[in-house]
């Protein structure tokens, strides 16, 4: 995967976790600003961290490779919401040509 593609790291204990890849050496995976997903009754969202309870990571965040099960590149929709909670900045999603 390429640095600096919004993924999502998926753990052995079935916890989604989104970020942007800053590094993937032997052991370990490094994200950047990484964030849980959790399932409201409104549906996706980004927890302020990578558990319910823990303070909020300011900037790399480093996962041994021994809990990831896979790492994918994010969907567009939860990738925009990632920058947004992170950067403050509003990407727009891709949309089609409305007639």
């Amino acid at each position: 995967m390429k640095t600096g593609t919004v993924v999502t790291m998926v753990m052995a204990n079935g916890a989604e976790i989104v970020g942007k890849l800053v590094k993937e050496e032997m052991m370990t995976i490094v994200l950047y600003k990484p964030r849980m997903i959790q399932a409201t009754q409104q549906g996706v969202g980004l927890a302020h961290g990578i558990c319910m309870t823990g303070t909020e990571p300011k900037g790399d965040f480093e996962f041994s490779k021994n809990s990831v099960m896979y790492v994918v590149e994010t969907i567009p929709e939860i990738a925009s919401g990632w920058t947004t909670q992170t950067s403050g900045i509003q990407t727009p999603v891709q949309g089609g040509i409305i007639t």
